[in-house]
């Protein structure tokens, strides 16, 4: 089974923060990037990365969840886990090609040395947060090699310059 990462970050690797959700809004093609990538597959998110997204999900999404708390239960259909082991178990269990990891920080860190591809949108941009920043993980610049860039400059339907960046294993 394939393991892959996609996020967006800003160029300090900034991904959201404790309040949740992202920190930039208006960015129209990577959102439409990340929803063509992520269609008909397995997605791995943090509770409350699964709860941000709430009516997001298609029904041809295959949510995992990894949560500490044992007595969560998920207002829709989704697999629950405790583990990251245990999720992988799972979707190997349930013959899943590719499991796609969509965050948070945590089970970012905890899948990066694990994955196959990272998929980042990095936004030409800074952002600041209001309270305790969350970052995307540093990964071993020797595992992961570049395998396709594109650029984007600032549009009517993006208000920041962005790169796609697909580094594969």
């Amino acid at each position: 089974m394939k393991l892959s990462l996609i996020a967006a970050m800003d160029e300090n690797k900034l991904i959201g923060s404790a309040e949740g959700g992202l920190p930039w809004q208006g960015i129209e093609q990577d959102r439409d990037h990340f929803r063509s990538y992520v269609e008909g597959k397995a997605l791995l998110l943090g509770r409350k990365t699964f709860e941000e997204m709430k009516g997001w999900f298609d029904t041809d999404h295959r949510p995992y969840i990894l949560t500490r708390d044992r007595n969560y239960v998920p207002e829709i259909s989704a697999k629950v886990a405790f583990s990251f082991d245990e999720v992988i178990i799972q979707a190997e269990k349930e013959r899943e090609n590719e499991l796609v990891v969509c965050g948070g920080a945590a089970i970012y860190e905890r899948a990066i040395d694990s994955a196959d591809l990272i998929i980042l949108t990095i936004l030409h941009s800074t952002f600041i947060v209001q309270s305790e920043p969350k970052f995307f993980p540093k990964w071993d610049p020797k595992k992961f090699i570049e395998i396709s860039r594109r650029e984007f400059a600032p549009s009517e339907n993006n208000d920041f310059g962005m790169s796609i960046v697909h580094l594969q294993s």
